[in-house]
């Protein structure tokens, strides 16, 4: 009587008959989760053949109302939902063509927790007995569990359908169907190496891993940002050395801004005791990606502060450290075992071979990791605190965003600094500028604190043109405070900005590009020339006799228009050159409101390089040239002149933006002077990357 009450329940729930039910078999693979998120979360079912799927979901405490889609009859089946609730728990269920999934739940993810678990494994093929016990001691014992992270070889052939069905999918189909999946590629998938390039037929991909798996980026590899969680997830199968796509990615995001802790999972580990550790007679490991991963990722691993890296590979547990990095082969989680200790590992700290799982929790003061066995016995706990690299890194994104955050101004014979704190703590500041009394403040987080500073710019600076540069004092900024856990306290020294560098941009007609400059004659220029305070590479300048260049800046309808008249007498071009190798004219527009300029430079704004001179040193002309913009150039005697419009819309990235009065737009220009080989670089304000950072650039403001 209760399997019938049971199986009535589903025929009400899905809306088919209990003799249909009865009958129904089970999607070859799936359904299975994959890319979780706090709103949102991947359902996917694969089949051998072609069929229907229509998947119904709701959550599970019967809050809000059931929803159906249904796809047509085909072998691979995406559901992405989204608009789900955080932290909610939904029960789902997949049905088409006699198929039926019975009835299933996931949880999506928490936005902020103070707390979660995360688990990893590894090396699931082959045995699928003993797979099947080690995912349900999971599904069993973890169900609160957000996801989990493979390390790879998960069928025994990855070429072979069937096998992805028998020893992947249906022993763990429970677990699979309830906590999602962020998977890396092991060498039993049969990958091939990642290309760039597409593949002629003779290589075409074989594996089922990409057809069956939907992961962010390329797929081979790619980055998960989770609270206090940064997950990098690595192609060991692929090039891992310096100059390969990969390494790049990789070196990329190391430098780049994470969470509190670091993760990095891959296949072949770089350090174990099994028998993939086993080393060549010269001491070179005989795997070339545990070689390619001890000799260039580890490397990384340690000058970036990574916290802990998963692997696979050697059917055993073990974990190593280096150099404040932890290291744990999990490979235990079906596949046949190895022994420990079949090869040297120094670093060994615990090795067992055994089938097990990793079960990893997150704090904001640590990560504590337990590997359990297929019996449930704890065969191993670690701790792996927030270390002193992270704490540095995150010291120094902390300071930068607070540092970005800094505004001074003049009112009258008074200057003026305003604070605001974007960070989620209360920072308390210490402001000491050349010249003047420290000035101590508590800035609450996301607010705004305002302080005059009693100092007083030179008569000299003053006296000069707004455009001859910005005035600024030298300053010592003190930053104090703790975020969860974490103490801030830097001490870093700057420039106190007590005016920027601006020029007032005068309407003028839309000028004829001829490189004449005869509708510049009543607008006044900048000079880039020995007085300028920006050179760089100095020594190979000889000053006003060797080049000078006068810059000017107008505004119309069309947008906003450049002229260059560079008196050289010495004008160099070399086909082919670098446009830093080049007398030529560089441009740098960055064209966001201020409110978007916490975002990266780079991807905002377009850096404009323009040699003045065609490549055959004789060409001149109108020309249309990127995104729309157009120019002309002209050699003359003792020089050239160079004149640009730049649409407004192409400044601010809107087809509709038109220039108006009291417009903004932060600019900087760069004339490169090649002389007997050498070359010198004037800019008008910046130092530095001037392409990489807007930051000293100057102001052009659009005037009556």
């Amino acid at each position: 009587m209760r399997v019938l009450s049971n199986l009535c329940v589903c025929a009400l729930f899905s809306g088919i008959a209990v003799s249909e039910l009865a009958a129904a078999t089970e999607y070859d693979c799936g359904p299975f989760l994959l890319q979780p998120g706090p709103a949102a979360m991947t359902i996917v079912v694969d089949h051998a053949e072609p069929v229907a799927a229509t998947l119904t979901w709701q959550r599970a405490d019967g809050k809000g109302k059931r929803v159906t889609a249904t796809h047509d009859a085909d072998r691979h089946h995406i559901f992405a939902l989204d608009g789900l609730k955080p932290d909610t728990r939904y029960t789902y269920r997949l049905q088409g063509s006699g198929l039926d999934s019975g009835e299933r739940e996931f949880h999506t993810l928490p936005e902020s927790p103070a707390a979660y678990r995360f688990l990893a494994l590894g090396d699931v093929r082959s045995l699928p007995d003993v797979w099947h016990k080690v995912s349900q001691r999971i599904y069993e014992n973890e169900s609160d569990a957000l996801f989990i992270v493979g390390t790879g070889d998960y069928p025994a052939d990855g070429s072979q359908y069937d096998q992805w069905i028998d020893q992947f999918f249906d022993p763990a189909r429970d677990l699979l169907g309830r906590i999602p999946l962020w998977p890396a590629i092991g060498n039993h998938e049969r990958t091939r190496q990642f290309v760039t390039v597409p593949p002629t037929p003779e290589q075409a991909e074989r594996s089922h891993y990409f057809s069956l798996f939907e992961l962010p980026g390329n797929e081979h590899w790619y980055r998960v940002d989770y609270q206090y969680l940064t997950l990098l997830i690595i192609d060991s199968n692929s090039q891992l050395a310096p100059g390969f796509e990969q390494y790049e990615w990789l070196h990329e995001q190391l430098r780049s801004s994470r969470n509190r802790y670091t993760v990095a999972a891959f296949h072949h580990a770089p350090l174990t005791s099994g028998p993939h550790g086993r080393r060549q007679p010269d001491g070179t490991p005989r795997e070339w990606p545990v070689d390619q991963g001890q000799r260039f990722l580890m490397p990384l691993f340690e000058m970036y502060g990574v916290d802990l890296v998963l692997n696979g590979h050697d059917h055993i547990y073990e974990r190593s450290a280096k150099d404040g990095v932890t290291y744990v082969v999990t490979g235990g989680g079906g596949a046949p075992l190895y022994q420990i200790n079949s090869a040297e590992n120094r670093y060994q700290q615990v090795a067992k071979s055994t089938n097990h799982y990793l079960a990893i929790d997150v704090t904001a003061a640590k990560m504590e990791a337990t590997a359990i066995d297929a019996e449930g016995e704890i065969i191993d706990q670690f701790v792996v605190p927030v270390g002193r690299a992270t704490r540095d890194r995150m010291n120094s994104g902390w300071s930068q965003q607070l540092m970005g955050a800094i505004e001074f101004s003049r009112e009258g014979e008074q200057s003026k600094v305003v604070l605001m704190n974007p960070l989620d703590f209360d920072v308390e500041l210490s402001l000491a500028v050349e010249g003047a009394a420290t000035k101590d403040v508590r800035v609450p987080s996301g607010g705004v604190a305002g302080v005059a500073i009693d100092v007083i710019p030179s008569q000299e600076d003053l006296a000069r043109p707004a455009w001859r540069g910005a005035i600024s004092l030298p300053m010592t900024v003190a930053l104090r405070g703790e975020g969860d856990g974490i103490p801030l306290d830097v001490t870093m020294q700057d420039q106190a900005v007590l005016r920027e560098a601006f020029y007032n941009v005068s309407p003028m007609d839309t000028p004829t590009l001829d490189g004449d400059l005869a509708e510049w004659s009543q607008i006044s220029a900048m000079i880039i020339d020995a007085e300028s305070r920006t050179i760089v590479s100095a020594a190979n300048y000889a000053g006003n006799a060797d080049m000078t260049a006068y810059v000017q800046a107008g505004w119309s309808a069309a947008g906003l228009h450049l002229s260059f008249r560079v008196e050289d007498e010495d004008v160099a071009n070399s086909p082919g050159a670098s446009p830093w190798g080049v007398d030529g004219v560089e441009i740098y527009i960055d064209g966001r409101a201020e409110s978007a300029r916490t975002a990266s430079y780079d991807a905002l704004v377009s850096q404009n390089v323009l040699p003045a001179l065609r490549p055959d040193d004789a060409a001149e002309g109108t020309n249309a040239w990127k995104e729309g913009f157009l120019w002309a150039a002209k050699r003359h005697d003792g020089g050239y002149t160079l004149e640009i419009t730049v649409p407004f819309s192409q400044i601010r990235g809107d087809t509709q933006a038109r220039p108006a009065v009291g417009d903004i737009v932060r600019f900087d220009a760069m004339i490169n002077d090649l002389d007997d080989g050498r070359v010198s670089h004037h800019r008008l304000w910046s130092t530095g990357g001037a392409s990489r950072d807007p930051s000293g650039f100057g102001q052009l403001l659009l005037v009556e």
